[in-house]
């Protein structure tokens, strides 16, 4: 539910960057827009990845292995 909040609040931030940049000719906003919306549709993955990763690492410190 938390990264179902997330990714629906980047998407609408990044449409509002959007729009804004675009009426006031401002490509800064429009490449900031860009990039949120880029990043409202790799965050789950991303955060997904790493849950998953962090959760089946068997890492085990250093000192450990040298024994």
């Amino acid at each position: 539910m938390g990264m179902y909040v997330v990714e629906l609040g980047l998407l609408v931030v990044g449409a509002v960057l959007l729009v804004v940049g675009y009426r006031r000719n401002r490509r800064n906003m429009l490449v900031a827009a860009a990039l949120v919306l880029l990043a409202s549709g790799a965050v789950p993955e991303l955060v997904t990845g790493f849950t998953d990763g962090r959760a089946n690492a068997d890492a085990r410190p250093l000192a450990a292995l040298q024994r």
